[in-house]
């Protein structure tokens, strides 16, 4: 293998060669999964499409257990930027201090609770007594797992139990052997169970559409030192945004084609185009909802009302007891960072786009 490489970088051209040597090597870690698939084609597409190259910057996109960690690693200064739950923002900012700032919602709240159609559970006060599967404890899920029970009139940390239940078949395997009697997730993944078990039904607080979540964020540190960067960063998931938008499918054929271990198995190919089509699908009407939040309209950004909103619904359910200035959990000087990053030709990526020349 070592001799594969080296020849492959004798292969490259001097010229191309040193333009590699001199990217800025960034780490990026994606919370609440250990796998990267469709589901996270803002981070995803703009290494395959070269956003970030064209930018100055090589990432490096990495998976790990959930938002509290992302959060942690953030502190400690061990990773650049974070994809996270906008709960785990708020938590940050508010519990322990932390100055995380949230650079672009890319998804409002698509997050629900699978249960079996034909079950006893109909509501949230049906889950007195279960086990809900969640994908990690760490998850900015389980602030959503105790509002959604606590609203019905339970208490979420004695008439329920969380546990982990990961991400891929095991949660669905987990629901269809009791292990568990519902499962809390984002709604890409509902739509992958609901693929695999057509008999599931999703509950949901109908306040949770209005609220952001998934969000790139990074701390205040990395804004002072590397502005810079942060910019060229956000600017090239902005883009990745427009790009999914314009066609879906695109999407689907890059990430095969850059990412094939992603590719579903276990179906034929006509199941599998269409399985990570809807999941793509979903998601782009959360980020239409997330993007709908922004200020002026514009298709990357966050909204610091938003948050605000959602800082308060924290606080309604006993989740938060603090509260800091919504402006915190934004990038300062917001209005003037996302003009920026959304400064680019958007008629041109549709057109890359529509004709998936790649």
């Amino acid at each position: 293998m070592a001799l594969a490489l080296s020849t492959f970088a004798a292969s490259i051209p001097w010229s191309q060669a040193t333009a590699q040597d001199a990217l800025e090597n960034v780490r990026i870690a994606i919370a609440g999964t250990s796998f990267l698939d469709i589901s996270y084609f803002p981070l995803l597409l703009p290494s395959a499409l070269g956003y970030w190259e064209e930018e100055g910057y090589k990432a490096e996109v990495f998976p790990i257990s959930g938002s509290s960690e992302a959060a942690q690693q953030l502190a400690a200064d061990n990773i650049d930027f974070a994809q996270m739950a906008g709960a785990s923002i708020i938590l940050a900012n508010a519990q322990h201090s932390v100055p995380i700032r949230t650079l672009i919602t890319n998804f409002a709240l698509g997050w629900g609770v699978a249960v079996k159609k034909d079950g006893p559970i109909k509501s949230a006060a049906d889950l007195k007594g279960k086990n809900i599967g969640i994908v990690s404890v760490s998850t900015g899920g389980v602030s959503l797992v105790k509002s959604f029970v606590r609203k019905s009139g339970l208490d979420p940390d004695t008439d329920v139990t969380m546990i982990a239940t990961g991400v891929g078949a095991q949660p669905l395997l987990a629901l269809q052997n009791d292990q568990v009697q519902a499962l809390m997730y984002w709604s890409s993944a509902l739509v992958g169970f609901q693929s695999m078990d057509p008999n599931l039904t999703i509950l949901k607080d109908p306040a949770w559409a209005e609220l952001p979540d998934y969000s790139f964020a990074t701390s205040q540190k990395v804004i002072d030192e590397k502005p810079a960067m942060v910019e060229g960063i956000s600017r090239g998931i902005a883009k990745a945004m427009v790009f999914a938008a314009a066609n879906p499918d695109c999407v689907r054929q890059l990430q095969w084609k850059f990412y094939p271990d992603s590719k579903p198995t276990n179906v034929d190919e006509e199941t599998a185009i269409a399985n990570d089509l809807a999941k793509v699908s979903i998601l782009l009407e959360d980020q239409a909802l997330a993007s709908k939040l922004n200020p002026n309209g514009l298709v990357a950004g966050a909204s610091a009302e938003a948050m605000g909103k959602y800082q308060d619904f924290l606080v309604e359910y006993g989740i938060l007891t603090e509260k800091v200035d919504p402006e915190t959990l934004v990038i300062p000087d917001s209005l003037a960072f996302f003009t920026k990053i959304n400064d680019f030709d958007s008629a041109a990526i549709e057109a890359d786009a529509k004709a998936c020349d790649y």
